[in-house]
């Protein structure tokens, strides 16, 4: 036994003295056989902000990489989406969000993973990932560095059992290697050093255990009817269960089902039995009761004042409000010492129905008056929300304007919606369509958006939402669609004209040149659809090559020119010298669009002969 035990302690020894080397080689001396994968994004963080319902990516550039690509997924081990392709130069990016709003919330609480993955020498390497976008990340921060555990280990009176384990985790690191998390690691070590296994939670571990060792699935796990008020590791399901009609007023292990109130007792009681018809509450019909403001989304309620410390419900109904007593009725709000409520988040254009009541003092200081189908217009109203507009219209061949109503927000009436969604689709479905967003004006006018570098002859259809940002988290319904068809692609400069001038100059040799005077038209130059004007000229026996000279328009003047009075291009601006032969030439207009290039017509202006 003896000779046992002193072995057990040699090999711990052992192990804590290759946990101590292993601690000093990763000071200086490399490790080739754990090296890390310099191909794949190191240090991969993925932190979600609630406040702004965004994802935020970082992680370490990977040298010589042209690109990266980032992957999205709403499960670990799901499909992964290629959602962003960014620079190599880049290493920051927020998840773009606005693509998941088509149903007009944003899946914030959702628990979404990513992959970050280089592109070197034009092939995609191993990706980074996956991560979590909530604070799964965060708690790396969390585990102890392997140099800890071995000190703790080395300083404590360590029993063999700590010591055996202890040369377990220093195996693990070893093995493991790379400061690099791959799919089985749980983050939760310091260092170069990545720990796949050890530590990792799994989906029945309870994390209550010491960080670094292994976990335990099942010890102190609570169970759907668990009511954690326990000690020790499991769970007693049924001791201290609170029952649906359990009150909760008990002492000890066995629910007391008495005391539980009904819905219709006052509480006002004393002993084990409810009083279900002493101190009941009474509610009388409050009169004059209209709508004072209508707006898109919220309207504005008041009625008479029934003292100013009076206790006011609101009911509200969608339907015709001719029955006082009507089941339809829904109570929305209770209100103390005021006369007036703003009932928001409303559907626009439509009828809403509303009825109020007061709290009947013990001592009643008012008349009663009872509601009959003769009276009943003093104490119901009825109110129709605005219904907002929108509308498309086409302006180019590859552009559409779109404008709608600015709504106000629902709690004060100098507020406008902060920003907007509007969702554009080539068929009418919002759900395949795509989301735009567009800051808000507090001003008030009228809300407009060109949505541009779109195909021509094609039907586009919108809808829009408003979000209240700061004031207030909740979505409109969306109101629309409305559509427009982008037009023809029309061609440019086809009214360019131009003729050939030349002159002689005289020396000892007379030499001949030539140049294209180039007339715009009527029109002023900056209000043309292109930019500038190509001079092409071939011989008799070739064709028209690349343009030998480029004006811009903004050289043209106004003067009396061959083609009357306009704006011209001065013939010296492309002026050239021609040897013996026979030329033709031609001009062109070029401009853009949506960023490309794009040119008119090619069209021929005249031709000289050159005879010496």
């Amino acid at each position: 036994m003896k000779r046992k035990s002193l072995m057990k302690k040699l090999k711990g020894i052992m192990s804590l003295v290759t946990l101590l080397i292993m601690t000093v080689s990763s000071l200086g001396v490399p490790a080739e056989v754990f090296a890390a994968n310099d191909n794949v994004p190191g240090n991969l963080t993925v932190k979600h902000d609630e406040n702004h319902q965004t994802t935020e990516l970082r992680f370490d550039k990977v040298e010589n990489a042209e690109s990266y690509k980032v992957y999205r997924s709403e499960t670990e081990d799901g499909k992964f989406e290629h959602i962003q392709t960014l620079k190599g130069d880049e290493t920051y990016s927020l998840d773009p969000y606005t693509e998941l709003k088509t149903d007009g919330t944003i899946k914030a609480d959702f628990l979404y993973y990513y992959k970050v993955s280089a592109v070197v020498e034009g092939k995609e390497q191993d990706a980074a990932g996956p991560i979590a976008n909530q604070d799964v990340v965060t708690k790396t921060s969390e585990a102890p560095t392997v140099p800890t555990a071995a000190s703790e280990a080395a300083t404590e009176e360590t029993t063999e059992e700590a010591a055996e384990e202890a040369a377990e985790e220093a195996a693990a690191v070893q093995t493991y290697g790379s400061s690099k998390h791959k799919t089985g690691c749980d983050g939760k070590h310091s260092g170069r050093t990545c720990n796949n296994n050890s530590g990792k939670h799994d989906e029945h571990c309870d994390k209550n255990h010491k960080n670094g060792r292994r976990c335990n699935s099942n010890n102190w796990k609570h169970g759907d009817n668990c009511d954690k008020n326990h000690s020790g590791k499991n769970c007693n399901e049924n001791k201290w269960q609170h029952g649906s009609d359990c009150d909760e007023k008990h002492s000890g292990h066995g629910c007391n089902h008495n005391w539980k109130h009904h819905e219709d007792c006052d509480k006002k009681h004393s002993g084990k039995h409810c009083n279900q018809n002493n101190y009941k509450e009474k509610w009388d019909a409050v009169k004059n009761v209209c709508v004072t403001e209508t707006q898109h989304h919220w309207l504005k309620l008041s009625w008479e004042s029934k003292g100013s410390n009076a206790e006011y419900k609101i009911f509200r109904a969608t339907n015709k409000c001719n029955d006082y007593n009507s089941g339809n009725f829904k109570e929305i709000a209770t209100v103390t010492g005021k006369t007036t409520y703003n009932d928001i988040k409303l559907n626009h254009n439509t009828t809403y129905c509303y009825k109020v009541m007061v709290k009947r003092p013990k001592v009643c200081p008012y008349t009663i008056e009872t509601v009959g189908s003769s009276n009943i217009g003093k104490f119901t109203t009825c109110g129709t929300t605005l219904n907002p507009s929108i509308k498309a219209a086409a302006v180019s061949e590859r552009a559409i304007k779109v404008t709608w109503t600015n709504t106000k927000s629902d709690n004060a009436s100098t507020r406008y919606a902060t920003s907007y969604t509007l969702y554009r689709s080539t068929t009418n479905n919002i759900n395949n369509a795509t989301a735009i967003n567009v800051n808000g004006k507090q001003d008030g006018s009228e809300m407009s958006y060109t949505d541009d570098c779109l195909n021509q002859c094609t039907t586009y259809y919108y809808w829009v939402k408003a979000n209240y940002g700061q004031w207030s988290s909740w979505v409109s319904p969306q109101w629309g669609p409305s559509c427009a068809t982008t037009l023809k692609k029309k061609e440019i400069g086809k009214g360019l004209n131009g003729c050939i001038k030349n002159v002689l100059k005289c020396g000892c040799i007379p030499t001949r040149y030539y140049g294209a005077q180039i007339f715009l038209g009527t029109q002023n130059p900056n209000s043309l659809d292109y930019t500038k004007v190509r001079v092409y000229r071939r011989t008799s026996s070739g064709g028209y090559g690349s343009a030998y000279k480029t004006i811009d328009v903004r050289y043209a003047r106004y003067m009396n020119g061959a083609f009357g009075k306009g704006y011209y291009l001065d013939y010296s601006l492309s002026q050239v010298c021609l040897s013996r032969g026979t030329y033709y030439f031609a001009i062109q207009a070029v401009g853009s669009d949506c960023g490309k290039e794009i040119t008119g017509p090619m069209k021929e202006i005249g031709c000289v002969t050159v005879r010496w």
